[in-house]
């Protein structure tokens, strides 16, 4: 399911927007941007096998892991839109991938374990 960039950032924005308050108000410090497709140093260091699509990638310090300190730089939110599109057959399905694989990476950004959230179904 191909879409324009104009599109997909529209369904990043949604998925954004659909954050629950408590949570948007104790964000701070990171940026989320899309991306074409990760780089080879990504995936690599995804952990991510022959065949396996890396949808989004968080890159910084979990709120959970922080302490007093705060990084100088935003985290960043990744979220790759040729994957996403690759793996999808419909626009209805595009937009619930982007939506469940921000949400992952906002929870990464929060702390949130990938056990904790498969038990969500974030997994």
């Amino acid at each position: 399911m191909q879409v324009s960039k104009d599109i997909f950032e529209d369904f990043v924005r949604i998925a954004i927007a659909s954050v629950p308050e408590r949570f948007i108000t104790n964000m701070g410090n990171v940026s989320v941007i899309v991306a074409d497709s990760p780089s080879q140093d990504q995936i690599v260091e995804s952990g991510l096998g022959p065949g396996e699509a890396l949808y989004g990638l968080y890159d910084g310090v979990p709120l959970t892991e922080r302490g007093g300190y705060v990084p100088p730089l935003p985290d960043v939110i990744t979220i790759f839109q040729n994957p996403l599109q690759d793996g999808c057959r419909s626009l209805e399905q595009l937009k619930d991938e982007v939506r469940k694989t921000v949400m992952h990476e906002l929870a990464h950004y929060f702390g949130f374990s990938d056990i904790e959230l498969q038990d969500l179904g974030l997994g």
